[in-house]
């Protein structure tokens, strides 16, 4: 930590002070983005950065408020089921996008049809294709058609669905430059700039009609690129920014040593778990064992790297399946295995493996020290983890061609909080090869037809039941946001989601 220290003083010494400190005066708050964001469109990119900003500057036709658990208004002013296929909206007749044009039908039926169009390549159609089509009734009234029985429908609606300018959409070339080089939304942000190389620039939209205690604070977000945390600390440190979001826990401490910063915690639905190739497809034949798998499991101090490494693990909530307490239709009655290594190790003695066994292990690099520290663990009851620290694009790519022993990267549930969400993202094309299982696909397909939500969540529970069974995956704990900021900036709670930060949580002290 001393030498951290140091070296951020090193840093900020030779760093350009190009702005000068007390950007509160400005109305502008200055945050580093961690990626470059090339995109603010959520269906063309899932990067956190972007999805900080776009869910600021378009809405959904309804949403959910976490706390309450309950649907309430969004673009939408009221909605009902027809039947298990049909879903009538009526639409508020006082909104108008960030250039001027009135929201109307016509703009539900547009951003349907790109996102079920074939041709515009979005990355997780299977979010959108089960909307057979949109019928528009009149200017302000719609129904939604479904290719069949959704029990999840107005969940992916009210998470998934956010609503385009249909006329802006139909005068392009490539309608996937609606979020390249342009993002018309009715959200309280517009977006006036989007550079891969300067960033992204959203400023207050005047004409947003302000609804569930969503308010504008700050005039201005502008987020610069800066991929090296040590270069963000050094910005900040000489008042080129305000504020670093998704700060390592390390790096965190060592800021907020100087008097001018302060340190947030904002817990997140964000699923910290560690995968395991149950079939031996990556070519490690002990992972087939489950006596193997649960050794694994036993062999990981979860509440030390809890207390010790996550990030924020003073508020992290501490899980036994892969879902949280706020999860919609979460429910298990089989937990995780506890920590138990010598339990372990007679384990891999009975699986043929007393000697231990090499495993490669790959670890999404923000968290590198988690991955660390239960290479540490698995290394104390024999089995020979060897960390590959790969961004998230590479991991991807090794999962689908079968070449994942191992991994951890955090999942982020916040876009939709639900237990089918869940599994059906978790155990989707490219994992599912990793276990062969038809248990959790019949389950997940009951649990979509089912419209009860007592059913659904008895239904999920079989599946989570039998995944903890199996040591398909081991659940550790959600990941809390930690943010070092200037003393100017408070990061407040969002009024309906429960763990997601977006532009208007940032506020001016």
């Amino acid at each position: 930590m001393h030498k951290l220290q140091i070296g951020l003083l090193a840093l900020a010494a030779t760093a350009c002070a190009t702005s000068a400190f007390a950007q509160k005066s400005k109305d502008v708050l200055r945050i580093a983005l961690n990626t470059s964001v090339p995109t603010l469109s959520p269906y063309d990119q899932t990067l956190d950065d972007a999805g900080f900003f776009s869910h600021e500057i378009y809405e959904t036709l309804i949403k959910y408020d976490e706390y309450n658990k309950k649907l309430i208004p969004g673009l939408a002013k009221s909605w009902k089921r027809i039947d298990k296929q049909t879903l009538e909206f009526e639409l508020r007749d006082d909104i108008k996008f960030s250039n001027g044009d009135a929201f109307e039908a016509g703009d539900v039926k547009a951003t349907h049809a790109y996102v079920t169009d074939p041709k515009s390549k979005i990355i997780y159609p299977a979010r959108y294709n089960w909307m057979k089509e949109i019928e528009v009734l009149g200017p302000h009234k719609i129904r939604v058609h479904t290719v069949q029985p959704t029990g999840t429908d107005l969940n992916i609606i009210a998470y998934r669905f956010l609503i385009w300018n249909g006329k802006v959409l139909g005068k392009l070339a490539d309608r996937a430059d609606y979020g390249r080089q342009l993002a018309v939304g009715t959200g309280p942000y517009k977006a006036t700039q989007i550079d891969v190389n300067k960033g992204v620039i959203v400023e207050r939209y005047d004409g947003f009609k302000s609804d569930n205690g969503k308010k504008v604070s700050i005039g201005k977000i502008w987020g610069t690129p800066i991929p090296d945390r040590q270069t963000q600390s050094a910005e900040l440190m000489v008042g080129n920014l305000d504020l670093l979001r998704t700060v390592p826990a390390d790096l965190a401490k060592a800021l907020i040593e100087k008097p001018e910063f302060k340190r947030t915690y904002i817990n997140t639905p964000d699923l910290l778990y560690v995968g395991l190739d149950a079939t031996g497809a990556s070519g490690n034949a002990a992972l087939a064992d489950v006596r193997v798998r649960k050794a694994i499991a036993m062999a990981i101090d979860r509440e030390s790297l809890i207390k010790h490494i996550v990030p924020g693990g003073e508020v992290a909530e501490h899980l036994e399946a892969d879902c949280f307490k706020t999860t919609i239709a979460c429910s298990y009655s089989v937990a995780s295995p506890k920590y138990d290594p010598a339990g372990a190790k007679k384990l891999l003695a009975e699986a043929g493996y007393a000697d231990g066994f090499d495993l490669n292990y790959l670890v999404y690099n923000p968290s590198r020290a988690i991955g660390e520290a239960i290479a540490g663990d698995l290394r104390k009851v024999g089995i020979r983890a060897q960390i590959q620290v790969v961004e998230l694009g590479l991991l991807r790519r090794l999962q689908g061609d079968s070449k994942a022993q191992v991994w951890t990267s955090p999942y982020p549930t916040g876009g939709n909080p639900d237990a089918g969400n869940i599994l059906i993202s978790l155990f989707n094309d490219v994992t599912m090869k990793y276990n062969n299982d038809d248990v959790i696909p019949k389950v997940i397909e009951r649990g979509e037809a089912e419209f009860d939500p007592d059913a659904r969540t008895k239904i999920y529970g079989e599946a989570f039941d039998h995944i903890n069974t199996m040591v398909y995956h081991i659940p550790i704990s959600s990941v809390p946001q930690v943010f070092v900021h200037s003393k100017d900036v408070r990061v407040d709670n969002n009024p309906i989601s429960a763990g997601k930060i977006y532009a208007t949580d940032f506020k001016w002290n």
